[in-house]
């Protein structure tokens, strides 16, 4: 299976960004089996890592303004979370 490639940004300074431990974050789907899906965001647990083969799938970073990080990191997703309460 071909990995998942996955962006999100990074509003605080990348050396703060919690490495191998569970976190939530929102994450964008670059690679959806429907391209009509491509960018749907989603809240999810995953753990990542700058090491860009430690965990199965890509990570590409932007920080705030959108600038993309010139090299990728890897995450693992654990679980997606819906965070839309339903009523």
């Amino acid at each position: 299976m071909a990995k998942k490639e996955y962006d999100t940004f990074v509003l605080t300074d990348l050396a703060l960004v919690a490495e191998d431990k569970e976190t939530e974050m929102i994450v964008r789907d670059l690679m959806p089996a429907d391209r009509r899906y491509k960018y749907r965001s989603a809240y999810v647990f995953g753990m990542v890592s700058k090491d860009e083969s430690k965990y199965p799938d890509r990570l590409w970073v932007r920080l705030g303004r959108g600038q993309l990080q010139e090299k990728p990191w890897s995450i693992k997703v654990i679980k997606e979370v819906n965070k839309i309460p339903e009523g």
